[in-house]
């Protein structure tokens, strides 16, 4: 209720109050949950893909190393 007494700005105020009635709705508060949620699901499953390509590269440029012949000494030192 401060800042809606606070601001000067009408677009501001009025804004306010729309959260405030949106906030108040069940509905609404239980749509906003459910598009946070699966917001946060598909940036993990983009995030666990990622992992899984860099892990499929490496894999894939140690087997070439081998057939190229460094040594498993070699390939421990660039790879870690």
């Amino acid at each position: 209720m401060a800042i809606q007494q606070i601001t000067q700005i009408p677009e501001v105020r009025d804004t306010i109050v729309m959260l405030r009635q949106l906030s108040a709705d069940e509905q609404v508060r239980q749509e906003a949950y459910y598009r946070e949620k699966r917001l946060h699901d598909e940036a993990t499953a983009l995030g666990n893909a990622r992992r899984e390509g860099k892990a499929e590269l490496r894999e894939e440029k140690i087997s070439q190393m081998r057939k190229l012949g460094f040594t498993e000494e070699q390939i421990q030192a660039v790879w870690g």
